[in-house]
């Protein structure tokens, strides 16, 4: 397998929900797939699902708390590949749905971090590799709690939210280059989070990851020229 002949993907949060859904379908698109996550044994059997439809992968088990770890990554990405065509900012934890001022401050701080932090540690490292691509795309999975705000999801949707500034302003730095950025905020899908948010909740009345990885995957198909962020639910 020539990777210099396949465009390169890196999705974090691999193994479950949306981000495995996005995992099997690019790879059937021929996309070579970099697939994170931190549990060794769902990497392997997602590892073995790519190689079933004839695609390939390569696992990056890795923990995104482990900043030294992730910037390592992007220097192992760059001298293996050259480039980086799509970067999918997937992984986030749910934390406790409780009142703001009830939550444990260091829940709170491993929600940020897990959902805030190590993203900004993600395109800090491969940015350069994005950059190296003809055409690369940048997607962001945020919440629909941006334009719909609850009580109670605190944390995660506070996440969110400085998540989605952040990748403004990333853009507005890099607007001359030729990346493309998207923010997608999902609908109710049946995810382990929304599960664990919502547990009485008619799951029949949810998409499924794969509904939503298919719907992202033609969005991102389009291209998005407006030379802009395009926002959109999903």
């Amino acid at each position: 397998m020539n990777c210099s002949t396949k465009k390169i993907a890196f999705i974090s949060g691999a193994t479950s929900g949306l981000g495995k859904e996005l995992s099997i379908n690019l790879a059937k698109l021929g996309y070579h797939i970099l697939i994170n996550g931190r549990n060794q044994n769902k990497l392997n059997c997602l590892y073995d699902k790519i190689k079933s439809i004839k695609g390939t992968s390569t696992i990056i088990n890795l923990d995104l708390k482990d900043y030294n770890g992730i910037d390592k990554l992007g220097y192992e990405i760059f001298k293996k590949y050259k480039k980086l065509d799509l970067l999918v900012l997937n992984a986030a934890i749910l934390g406790t749905l409780t009142p703001l001022s009830h939550q444990n401050p260091k829940e709170f701080e491993e929600v940020l971090n897990t959902n805030l932090i190590s993203n900004f540690r993600l395109l800090r490292s491969l940015e350069l590799s994005l950059k190296e691509s003809r055409n690369g795309e940048l997607c962001v999975i945020s919440s629909e709690l941006i334009t719909n705000p609850k009580p109670f999801w605190g944390a995660y949707s506070i996440s969110k939210a400085a998540l989605e500034q952040m990748i403004y302003s990333w853009h507005l730095e890099n607007k001359k280059t030729n990346i493309d950025v998207y923010i997608a905020r999902p609908r109710p899908m049946n995810t382990k989070i929304r599960n664990t948010a919502m547990p009485g909740e008619d799951q029949k009345k949810n998409q499924t990851p794969n509904d939503a990885a298919l719907k992202l995957i033609s969005i991102l198909n389009k291209k998005n020229n407006s030379n802009g962020i395009l926002t959109f639910d999903l």
